[in-house]
C-alpha cells in the first residue's frame, strides 16, 4: 500500500520537519554575530550600481534590493523588495509585505515570516512562508518547494517539485512539478493548472478539482475537528510575536536615550535591575489595591494599573535586547540586538513549554527593572527646565560675577584704584591692599611679605557691616 506523507502515522515526521524549519529560522540571525556589524537603518536599498558581495544582515523600517548581493540577505523591516539579485538565501522577518517582482532573483531560498508574500520573480530553491496570505504570481517560478503555514496560498505560477502546509484556502492554477499535500479547509485546483503527481489533502470539506488537471492520485483524508482554531491560533502567534517587534523597534526608537540605557542597566547591572524589577512587579500591585480604597488615590491607581498592564506586554523589551547584544558582542546596535534577542526569545517560549514560562518571567523582571532603573537616571540627567513653584515662592541663588575679588560685594565692585579702610590706596604692584586679605591688612607684595591666614576668625555673616551675601562691607 501506497505510504502517504499526510498518514497520522507520519506525523511526528512532519512535526520534527517543522519544528527544523522553525529552529533554522530562529538560528540564521544568530550567525550575524560572526559577521563584522549588522546595518540598522530606517531605509535599507541597494542601488544598482552598488553590488555588495558579502552577507548582509539588516534592522531597519524598509528595505529594497535593487542591485546584487553576492551572499544571503537576513533583514527584519517593514516592507521589503527584491527588483535585483541576491545570490544566497534571504530571511525575511517583516510586519508588512515581501516582494519578489518580475526579474527579481533569489538564487537560494527564501524564509519569511510576515503578513504577505508576493512571488512574481524567480527563487531557486524554496519557499517558505508563516504568515495570513502567500502567493506566486504567474511570472513567478520556485524551483524547489513551497511550504507555507497560514492564511492562504495563490498559486499560479510555476512549482519544481512539492507543495505542502497547513492553510484556510489554496487556490492553485499553475504548475506542481511532483505531489500537493497540505492540510486545508478549502482546495480549489483550477482548469489551468498541471499537478504531475498526487493530490492528498486533510480537510472536511471535498476539494474542487478540475478534470485533467492531476496527474497522479487524488486522496482526501480525514481532517482534524480543530483545524481552524489550530490556524487562528498560529496566526495570532505570529501577529503577536511580529506587533512586539515593531512595538519594541518603535519604543527604542521613540525613547532613545532612556531604551539605551535600559539595555545598558540590564547588561551592567543584572543583580540590582532584578531586585528592582522584582519590586516593582510585587510591589505595584499591592499599591495600587491600597490607593483604590482611599478617594484621592483612586486616580493614581488607575494609572499605575494601566502601567503594570503595558510592563507585561513591553517590560521585557531591554532584557530581549540586552541578551540580543550579548549575542551579537554589541556590533549589530541597539534595534539588531533586539530583533535577535526577541527571535531567540520566543522560540524558546513557544517550543519549551514550561521553561518557555520561566524565560518570559525572567525577560519581564529583568526589563521592567531596566527601565524603571533607566527612567530614574534619566530624571536626574535632565533637570526641569520650569520651576515646580512660582517664582515669588523660591529662593535662587544668585551667581558670583567673574573677576570677583574678595571680599568686595558682588554687586558693586570697588575698582581698583578706589581707596579701602583707613585711606590706604589699593596697590597691585607693591604694599597696598591685597583682595586675598579679608581684613585689607598685611597684604603680601613683591618684596616678599607675609599675608596673614585668611582661615582666621573674621567677620560674621548677616552682622551689623555685612551685605545680604554676608560679607563685611568697611
Amino acid at each position: 500500500m501506497k505510504r502517504y506523507r499526510s498518514d497520522p502515522d507520519v506525523g511526528g515526521t512532519r512535526l520534527r520537519a517543522v519544528v527544523f524549519l522553525a529552529a533554522l529560522f530562529a538560528v540564521g540571525p544568530l550567525l550575524a554575530s560572526i559577521a563584522p556589524s549588522v546595518v540598522t537603518t530606517d531605509l535599507f536599498i541597494v542601488a544598482d550600481d552598488e553590488p555588495i558581495a558579502e552577507d548582509v544582515y539588516v534592522a531597519s523600517t524598509s528595505g529594497r534590493v535593487d542591485g546584487v548581493i553576492d551572499g544571503d540577505l537576513v533583514i527584519a523591516t517593514g516592507d521589503l523588495t527584491i527588483a535585483g539579485t541576491v545570490t544566497g538565501n534571504v530571511l525575511a522577518l517583516t510586519s508588512g509585505i515581501v516582494r519578489v517582482e518580475k526579474g527579481g532573483v533569489v538564487g537560494g531560498s527564501v524564509r519569511a515570516v510576515g503578513p504577505q508574500v508576493q512571488i512574481d520573480g524567480e527563487i531557486g530553491k524554496d519557499l517558505f512562508v508563516t504568515g495570513i496570505a502567500a502567493s506566486v504570481g504567474s511570472t513567478g517560478v520556485v524551483g524547489r518547494d513551497v511550504i507555507v503555514f497560514g492564511g492562504s496560498l495563490t498559486l499560479d505560477g510555476s512549482v519544481g517539485r512539492d507543495v505542502r502546509g497547513r492553510l484556510i484556502a489554496a487556490d492553485v492554477s499553475g504548475t506542481v512539478g511532483r505531489d500537493i499535500d497540505i492540510a486545508v479547509e478549502r482546495l480549489v485546483v483550477g482548469s489551468g493548472a498541471l499537478v504531475t503527481g498526487d493530490v492528498l489533502y486533510r480537510s472536511t470539506s471535498e476539494a474542487e478539482i478540475a478534470s485533467g488537471t492531476v496527474g497522479g492520485q487524488v486522496v482526501q483524508l480525514p481532517a482534524q475537528s480543530n483545524f481552524i482554531f489550530g490556524v487562528i491560533l498560529t496566526l495570532a502567534n505570529i501577529v503577536g510575536f511580529l506587533a512586539f517587534i515593531v512595538s519594541g523597534i518603535i519604543l527604542l526608537w521613540l525613547f532613545r536615550a532612556t531604551g539605551a540605557a535600559a539595555v545598558e542597566a540590564v547588561e551592567r547591572h543584572p543583580g540590582k535591575t532584578l531586585l528592582v524589577g522584582l519590586g516593582f512587579i510585587v510591589g505595584a500591585p499591592l499599591l495600587v489595591i491600597i490607593l483604590a480604597f482611599t478617594l484621592v488615590g483612586l486616580p493614581l491607581s488607575a494609572l499605575l494599573l494601566i502601567t503594570m498592564l503595558l510592563a507585561f506586554v513591553f517590560g521585557p523589551i531591554p532584557a530581549v535586547g540586552a541578551f540580543g547584544d550579548v549575542l551579537l558582542r554589541r556590533k549589530g546596535g541597539l534595534f539588531g540586538a533586539f530583533v535577535v534577542g526577541a527571535v531567540l526569545w520566543r522560540l524558546g517560549i513557544w517550543l519549551i513549554p514550561f521553561v518557555g514560562a520561566l524565560l518570559y518571567l525572567a525577560g519581564l523582571i529583568w526589563g521592567t527593572g531596566g527601565w524603571v532603573l533607566a527612567g530614574w537616571r534619566m530624571r536626574n540627567a535632565r533637570p526641569p527646565t520650569r520651576d515646580p513653584l512660582p517664582e515669588s515662592m523660591t529662593t535662587k541663588t544668585e551667581e558670583i560675577p567673574e573677576n570677583w575679588d574678595y571680599p568686595l560685594p558682588p554687586s558693586d565692585p570697588v575698582p581698583p584704584t578706589e581707596g579701602r579702610g583707613d585711606g590706604e590706596e589699593r596697590s597691585d604692584d607693591a604694599g597696598g591692599y591685597s583682595p586675598s586679605s579679608p581684613s585689607g591688612e598685611g597684604a603680601a607684595d613683591d618684596e616678599g611679605a607675609e599675608t596673614p591666614d585668611t582661615d582666621g576668625p573674621g567677620p560674621q555673616p548677616g552682622g551689623s557691616g555685612s551685605d545680604d551675601w554676608g560679607l563685611p562691607t568697611g
